[in-house]
């Protein structure tokens, strides 16, 4: 049986990297919207997003900054 090494970011793995990047379905996943919503705020750039080759990646970090930025406080 092989044990997986968890490695750290400063080792500048890929393997975390990978984790932080989302592709289109787990980012609407991740924001509780339709993969179409994705594509489209993508594509009007409306969600932050990065080009990797041809695939569209989601920063989980962005996507946080984002939806904090689009949150609607309630009235007391």
């Amino acid at each position: 049986m092989q044990t997986l090494r968890k490695e750290s970011p400063e080792a500048g793995s890929n393997a975390f990297i990978a984790k932080r990047l989302l592709n289109v379905e787990e980012a609407a996943l991740y924001m509780g919207i339709k993969v179409d919503t994705v594509r489209k705020k993508a594509r009007l750039r409306e969600l932050p997003h990065v080009k990797v080759g041809g695939s569209v990646r989601f920063d989980v970090k962005a996507l946080d900054r984002f939806i904090k930025q689009h949150t609607i406080q309630a009235v007391d």
